[in-house]
């Protein structure tokens, strides 16, 4: 095989959710219950802040220009992370990643073979702009964690045990991230694999030497990077299995 590195997205590809929405309205959901009935007025906040959230979300439905992965952090740092404890935010992010609706999500097509190649001697990796605890724990209920040599993604930056604000390191720089961390491990992007389903991967696509169009991604997206980074798009985890043994 003419590549030593298979390096995956996570929102979108592996998973279904494109965005960390669900994680962090879990953890909103769990302070308002835990607010009731001795913080009443941090409980009646939190109903705006869902309101807030229902405007942001039309918004982002109707103007595909709308950033909006940053404006929904910006509400969330500001009204239901900051001060929160680093361990009311885990336990709650470990029983969401425990649901079993949360693991239907898992694209399992590509998980599989990833597994499969990790087992021959392929370094693994994920690149994702998503939440690396929330990520770890996912893969780790799932039974896939310890099929990845490496994880880069965003996380919780904090102050005393208690988190201020949900970092965003990761975000439309994935390719220059991409050089970096295969250039710390001493890999070559022209012997790497890159999956993935959005335009924030669009860049990696064009560093690798053997890009492939997640099963989620958009029938856009596939047609275009097909096109545009001879890219390839996959029929079925057969079909992808059989690509990765191929090249």
């Amino acid at each position: 095989m003419a590549y030593d590195t298979i390096v995956s997205d996570w929102n979108g590809t592996i998973t279904k959710d494109n965005d960390e929405k669900a994680i962090l309205e879990t953890i909103a959901k769990d302070l308002f219950k835990a607010s009731i009935p001795l913080h009443l007025g941090r409980a009646a906040r939190l109903l705006n802040v869902r309101e807030e959230l229902k405007t942001l979300y039309w918004q982002g439905s109707q103007d595909a220009e709308f950033d909006f992965a940053t404006e929904m952090f910006k509400i969330y740092n500001s009204h239901v992370i900051n001060g929160l404890p680093i361990s009311f935010i885990h336990r709650s992010v470990n029983r969401y990643a425990e649901r079993k609706e949360t693991q239907y999500k898992l694209d399992r097509r590509i998980l599989r073979p990833i597994r499969s190649f990790h087992q021959a001697g392929k370094a693994t990796g994920i690149l994702s702009s998503g939440y690396g605890y929330g990520i770890d724990r996912i893969l780790s209920v799932a039974g896939f964690r310890r099929c990845f040599d490496f994880r880069m993604a965003n996380s919780f930056k904090q102050e005393g045990g208690r988190a201020t604000e949900f970092l965003l390191k990761i975000y439309k720089n994935k390719h220059q991230l991409l050089l970096e961390t295969l250039r710390h491990r001493n890999l070559d992007e022209n012997r790497t694999v890159y999956i993935g389903n959005s335009e924030d991967d669009e860049g990696c696509f064009d560093i690798v030497r053997y890009p492939i169009v997640a099963f989620l991604a958009a029938d856009e997206l596939k047609e275009r990077w097909a096109s545009r980074y001879k890219a390839f798009v996959p029929e079925d985890e057969r079909d992808l299995a059989n690509y990765l043994n191929s090249v």
